[in-house]
C-alpha cells in the first residue's frame, strides 16, 4: 500500500534532520575540546537533536524505519564518543535511551489510537449495517402493508359494490374486473357458474385479452369443483396431478393459476379463477385474497338469484311458469302503444280447456295441474322471442302475438290447436288428448285499444265453445 503524503513528508523530514544533526555534530567535534563546558552542552544538543529525526522515522517508517534511523544515529554519535571521551557517552546513552522510550511510546500510542478508530469504526459499520438492514426491513414491512392496506381497501370497495347490485350480469362482471384489480398481477381472470340442471360449468364473465376456448371449463376448474376447495399451481407443466393431455393444452395458455370455488348454502354454485402466462405468478396470500373476493361474490350471486326468484314469482303463476294475468296487462298496454307508434301490428288469442271440469273430475285436481303444465310447455315452445304468453284464469290461456296481423295469427292459432289435439299426456297411467277453443281479435283491425281487443277476443271464445269446440273464431 502506497504511504500516505503525511508519512512521505515526516520520513523525508526525518532524513534531512538526521544529515543535518551529522554534519553539524562533526564539524563541531572536529573544532573543539571535550573539557570546555560551553562547546560540550553545545555537543550534548546537538546529540540530543538526534531525536527529532528518530521520532519522525517512527512516524513515518514504523517498527522497521524507526529501528534503522535509531541504530544509524547511535552508530553516528558512537563513533562522535570514542573520539571525544567518556563524558559525552553519558549523554548519548542518556538521549538515546530517551529517544528509544520516546519513539517507542509514540509509536504504541499511535497504534493503539489506530487500533481504537479501527475498532470504533468497525462497530460503527456494523452499527450502520444494522440499522440499514432494520430500515430495510421497516421500509419492506411498511410496503407489504400498505399493499395489504390498499388490496383490503379494494376487497371493502368489492363489499360495498356487490351489496348494491341485484343484476346476476353486472355482479359477475364485478367480481372479475376487482379481483384482477385486488391481485394486481398480469393475467386473466373467469368466473364459471354451475348449471344447475346439467351440473355442468358454464362460463358466464372473463375479463381476458385471448378469445377462451374452454367456455365449460376445463381439467383443473372440474378439479375445484369436484374437491369442492381451493388450487394453486405454480407452474402447469410441472404439475403431475392432471392428465397429460389437459396439460399440454393449457401450457401454451397459461402457466400459473389460483382458483377458488363459489360456496353458498354448502352447494358449489361457480368456480373464481386468475391464470397468468408467467410461472410462479402468484403466492398464498393472493390466493387468500381470491378466496375473500369468491366469498363476497357468492353471496352476491346467491342474493341476485333470490332477487331475480322472487320477481319471476311476483309476475308468473307458480302452477305454469307462465305471466300472470297483471303482469300481461301492463306488458299489453305497452306493446298496444309501442305498435300505435311504429304503426306495427299484433293479436291476441285467448284459449281456453275444452271439457277441463271433466278431467278434473275423472282423474283428480291434480292431473288438471298436470293438463295445465302440459299444455303451457307445448305453448312456450311454438312461440317465438317477443310473444307474450300468461295464465288468465282457471284454465284460460292468452297469448299475444307481436308483429303479426290477423291473416298470420288465424295461422298460428290453428297451428297451436292442432299440436295441442295430437299431443298426448298420461293421466294415471291413461294416454289422454285433450283439446282447446281459441278466441282471436287483431290490432288495428279489430280495435284500437288493449280492453277492447280482450273484450272482442272473448267473445270469439264463447262462440268457438258454444259452436262446437276445438276450434279457433276470428269474426
Amino acid at each position: 500500500m502506497a504511504p500516505s503524503p503525511k508519512r512521505s513528508v515526516l520520513g523525508i523530514l526525518s532524513i534531512i534532520l538526521l544529515i543535518l544533526s551529522g554534519y553539524v555534530l562533526t564539524k563541531l567535534s572536529s573544532q573543539v575540546s571535550s573539557n570546555n563546558l560551553f562547546y560540550l552542552t553545545l555537543m550534548a544538543g546537538t546529540i540530543f537533536s538526534f531525536n527529532i529525526p528518530i521520532l519522525f522515522a517512527w512516524a513515518a517508517f514504523g517498527i522497521v524505519g524507526g529501528l534503522s534511523i535509531s541504530i544509524f544515529s547511535i552508530l553516528i554519535v558512537l563513533l562522535f564518543n570514542l573520539r571525544m571521551g567518556i563524558s559525552v557517552y553519558f549523554i548519548f546513552t542518556l538521549s538515546f535511551f530517551i529517544t528509544i522510550f520516546l519513539a517507542w511510546s509514540i509509536w504504541r500510542i499511535k497504534n493503539e489510537l489506530i487500533s481504537s478508530y479501527i475498532l470504533k469504526l468497525e462497530k460503527l459499520d456494523e452499527e450502520i449495517n444494522i440499522l440499514s438492514n432494520d430500515i430495510s426491513q421497516k421500509k419492506s414491512s411498511i410496503y407489504s402493508l400498505e399493499e395489504k392496506l390498499m388490496r383490503y381497501s379494494l376487497l371493502k370497495e368489492v363489499s360495498e359494490s356487490l351489496s348494491t347490485v341485484l343484476s346476476l350480469e353486472e355482479i359477475n362482471r364485478l367480481i372479475v374486473d376487482r379481483a384482477l384489480k385486488i391481485l394486481g398481477k398480469i393475467g386473466r381472470a373467469l368466473l364459471f357458474l354451475v348449471d344447475v340442471e346439467k351440473q355442468e360449468l358454464m362460463l358466464f364473465s372473463s375479463k381476458d385479452d385471448s378469445k377462451v376456448r374452454a367456455k365449460k371449463g376445463d381439467a383443473f376448474d372440474r378439479w375445484v369443483l369436484r374437491n369442492r376447495k381451493t388450487l394453486m399451481i405454480e407452474d402447469v407443466a410441472k404439475d403431475f396431478r392432471f392428465p397429460a393431455n389437459a396439460i399440454e393444452e393449457s401450457k401454451h395458455i397459461f402457466k400459473s393459476l389460483i382458483a377458488t370455488p363459489l360456496i353458498s348454502e354448502n352447494k358449489v354454485i361457480g368456480i373464481l379463477r386468475v391464470d397468468s402466462p408467467i410461472e410462479s405468478m402468484y403466492v398464498q396470500d393472493d390466493l387468500r385474497l381470491l378466496d375473500i373476493v369468491a366469498d363476497l361474490g357468492a353471496v352476491a350471486i346467491q342474493n341476485a338469484l333470490l332477487y331475480s326468484r322472487t320477481q319471476e314469482l311476483a309476475i308468473k303463476d307458480s302452477l305454469t311458469g307462465l305471466f300472470v294475468r297483471r303482469y300481461f296487462i301492463e306488458r299489453f298496454k305497452e306493446e298496444v302503444k309501442r305498435a300505435a307508434r311504429k304503426k306495427d301490428e299484433l293479436s291476441l288469442l285467448i284459449l281456453d280447456i275444452d271439457h277441463f271440469k271433466d278431467y278434473n273430475d275423472r282423474f283428480g285436481h291434480l292431473s288438471g295441474d298436470l293438463m295445465l303444465r302440459h299444455l303451457s310447455r307445448t305453448i312456450n315452445s311454438m312461440l317465438i322471442e317477443g310473444d307474450l304468453v300468461a295464465r288468465y284464469g282457471g284454465e284460460e290461456i292468452v297469448i299475444l302475438l307481436c308483429g303479426r296481423n290477423k291473416k298470420q295469427a288465424i295461422a298460428e292459432a290453428e297451428e297451436i290447436r292442432k299440436v295441442i289435439k295430437n299431443k298426448p299426456l298420461m293421466l294415471r297411467r291413461h294416454e289422454t288428448r285433450t283439446t282447446v277453443s281459441i278466441g282471436l281479435s287483431s290490432y288495428p283491425e279489430d280495435a284500437l285499444i288493449e280492453e277492447e281487443m280482450i273484450r272482442i277476443a272473448d267473445e270469439r271464445l264463447y262462440k268457438a265453445k258454444t259452436g262446437g269446440r276445438d276450434r279457433v273464431c276470428v269474426n
